[in-house]
C-alpha cells in the first residue's frame, strides 16, 4: 500500500485483512509506504506494537522514488483501499512497473486503471481478506488482471493536455480558467 497513512485510505481495514490473512495461515506481508497522516494516532499505534511489525508487516515512512520503484517492481501486488480517492497516483506508478493491482471498485479507480485491476467490494477485513484470497487464486493460475491497460502520461503530456484544457476555456470567453471567474483573484 502506497500513499498517506489516513483514514479514508483503507489502511485499517486492510491491516484487520492481513491479520484474518494470518490466521488463515496465508504467507503474506503488507508492506506500507507512505508518512502519517492527520488522526491516525490510534492506526499508528496499533502499527508501530504490531507484533508482525519488522516480520510480515512493514511500514516505510520517508522511502526515495528509487526504492519505491524498486518495491513496485517485487512486490506482488498493490493495494489500493482507498475509501476515497482524488486520483489514485500509486495505481499508475504500480501499473508502469509492471505490479498487478488490486484496488477498491470505486469509479475514479476504473478510470485511472483502465479496468486493468482486481476490484473488491467488501466493506470488512473479513471481506477484503476473502478477495484477496480470491486474488492470490486467480494469480497462481495466471489469470488475474494484468495492469498493461492502465493509460498513463507523461509530464509533457499532462501539461499539454492542461494547455489546451486552458485554451478552450478561454476561447469560451473564461478571463481566469483557473477559478472559472470572469475576473482574476
Amino acid at each position: 500500500m502506497v500513499g498517506t497513512v489516513e483514514g479514508r485510505k483503507g489502511y485499517s481495514q486492510a491491516l484487520e485483512a492481513f491479520e484474518v490473512l494470518w490466521g488463515r495461515g496465508e504467507d503474506v506481508s503488507l508492506v506500507i509506504v507512505g508518512k502519517e497522516g492527520w488522526l491516525v494516532q490510534d492506526l499508528v499505534k496499533r502499527i508501530r506494537s504490531h507484533p508482525e511489525l519488522g516480520e510480515r508487516l512493514l511500514w516505510f515512512e520517508d522511502l526515495g522514488d528509487e526504492q519505491l520503484s524498486e518495491l513496485y517492481c517485487s512486490c506482488r501486488a498493490l493495494l489500493m483501499a482507498s475509501e476515497s480517492e482524488g486520483f489514485g497516483l500509486p495505481l499508475v506508478e504500480a501499473a508502469r512497473a509492471k505490479a498487478p493491482l488490486i484496488a477498491r471498485d470505486l469509479p475514479i479507480m476504473r478510470e485511472v486503471t483502465g479496468g486493468s485491476a482486481f476490484f473488491f467490494k467488501g466493506e470488512t477485513a473479513v471481506e477484503l481478506a476473502d478477495s484477496i484470497e480470491e486474488w492470490f487464486d486467480l494469480f497462481n493460475k495466471g489469470v488475474h488482471p494484468k495492469p498493461d491497460g492502465v493509460p498513463w502520461r507523461t509530464w509533457a503530456q499532462s501539461s499539454k493536455q492542461l494547455s489546451e484544457a486552458i485554451l478552450a476555456m478561454e476561447r469560451q470567453g473564461c478571463k481566469d480558467p483557473v477559478s472559472g471567474l470572469e475576473e482574476p483573484l
